[in-house]
């Protein structure tokens, strides 16, 4: 199993605000910085993997314990230790310098132990060697030059890994920041505690629980949404100039991945099928969308992977396989360039007339959703040059259960060259109108959508 993931390109000591879902269930989409990730098999088996959680912070408090110098120097080693194993332990022997280096360098720690020692004689209080191995492996990571990895502790993972099964809790919506500040409701999920509350697209809250959004901050009251199943919480809102409330039931629902509808011109209809992320969810998701619409009569389709970060590589994988006929889909290259590894495309495939839209946060997985289907004929591009990220991480889990991401590999498409740091290059290169730019795709209504009518003028012609 290999398991990509998303990260904030522009900030690569960030996690990205991509449209996705958060424990607390209310999703910040259309970041328009985000990027992806992706990562490989672990040596040691990593839950199946399929999101990118938010801080969970589930992390019980740990009552402080005073440690002496010496056991503090010992958990510091035991880290650098654990990162360095995971670091390495894929690596061919070819690369066994690398791996003396490494432990030279647990050998010269004489500034981190002269820190160590000094709060060990004079520190008035105590020092708790958990938070310090945390810190330290999450340092040695950033520290890299990996802006590709990633860390998750047990927790974090665990959270992640039910997330990408769909399984959310919270109240089921996408929400930007508003022109004043305020939360906008950019998409209500089916079927979520939103939708049952009445919550409507468009809609701004301006309180949760009694607290104005304004005097916290948007990003402080987007975490106020969260909160355990069942508990319920009180939301003012405008619609329009009217005053509205809320009491809403935070409850489970399924993550909505995969939005689709009809667009008609000249009497034609053609399937629309957004993807917001590829996520195990996302494949039944996806399927029951071109099936549906195929039985609505559309005479082809439009797959929309704009601001799409990436995902979970064996869900590209049997959305692939769905649509293409019998051959590759991607080959994943090692480090010493030899080919690892050929996913491959049965013969059973979806043969009708088929468009992508792109831009320049398609990235990772959506950008092998795009190059696929350039390569086998099956789709023309609409759009503007992708984000460029051809290489992916390795999944390692640690003796604690965290799991750390290491970028280790290369994919290439079916028969094309890797894009990686150079991006898709679209067949039909669109722009957005510049008001339209910067806000989030939820909220550019169809008919100002300059590349979605392009993607349809160039289906009408294929």
């Amino acid at each position: 199993m290999e398991y990509w993931e998303k990260e904030n390109h522009s900030d690569e000591n960030n996690r990205d605000n991509t449209a996705h879902e958060t424990a607390s269930g209310a999703s910040i989409p259309e970041d328009k910085t985000a990027g992806a990730d992706e990562q490989g098999q672990p040596d040691d088996p990593v839950p199946e993997r399929k999101d990118v959680p938010q801080s969970t912070n589930t992390k019980k408090q740990r009552k402080p314990i005073r440690v002496s110098l010496g056991v503090l120097i010992v958990c510091i080693l035991l880290t650098g230790l654990l990162v360095f194993q995971a670091t390495f332990v894929s690596l061919s022997m070819q690369n066994e310098r690398r791996l003396n280096e490494a432990l030279g360098f647990l050998s010269d720690l004489d500034k981190l132990s002269s820190v160590a020692e000094l709060y060990d004689l004079y520190y008035l209080y105590d020092v708790d060697p958990d938070l310090i191995d945390e810190a330290l492996a999450r340092m040695y990571i950033l520290s890299s030059g990996d802006r590709y990895a990633s860390y998750y502790t047990a927790e974090e993972w665990e959270a992640s890994v039910s997330s990408s099964a769909g399984n959310s809790v919270g109240i089921g919506v996408y929400v930007v920041q508003s022109a004043s500040g305020s939360i906008e409701i950019a998409h209500v999920m089916s079927g979520s505690p939103a939708e049952a509350a009445g919550l409507q697209k468009g809609d701004i809250i301006t309180a949760i629980d009694g607290i104005q959004v304004l005097d916290v901050g948007y990003e402080n009251a987007v975490n106020l949404v969260s909160g355990e199943i069942g508990s319920t919480m009180d939301i003012d809102a405008l619609r329009g100039e009217e005053a509205l409330q809320f009491h809403i039931t935070r409850g489970a629902y399924t993550v909505e991945t995969v939005i689709s509808d009809i667009v008609e011109q000249e009497g034609q209809k053609y399937g629309y099928i957004r993807i917001t992320e590829f996520m195990q969810i996302t494949v039944s998701q996806f399927k029951n969308a071109v099936n549906t619409l195929k039985e609505a009569g559309v005479e082809g389709f439009i797959f929309d992977v704009r601001d799409n970060p990436g995902g979970d590589l064996d869900a590209i994988c049997e959305i692939l396989d769905f649509l293409l006929p019998e051959g590759p889909i991607v080959h994943i290259i090692g480090a010493d360039g030899v080919e690892q590894e050929v996913y491959e495309s049965d013969a059973s495939e979806i043969d009708m007339p088929m468009t992508v839209l792109v831009n320049g946060n398609t990235a990772s997985a959506a950008e092998l959703f795009t190059s696929a289907l350039r390569d086998y004929d099956k789709a023309e591009i609409v759009g503007t040059l992708t984000y460029g990220k051809g290489c992916g991480q390795q999944g390692f889990v640690l003796s604690d259960g965290s799991v750390v991401f290491i970028t280790s590999f290369f994919y290439n498409p079916p028969y094309s060259e890797n894009y990686d740091g150079i991006g898709i290059t679209p067949d039909i290169t669109v722009e957005l109108p510049a008001e339209l730019q910067n806000i989030s795709l939820f909220l550019v209504e169809p008919d100002e959508d300059t590349q979605l009518w392009a993607a349809v003028d160039a289906l009408g012609s294929r």
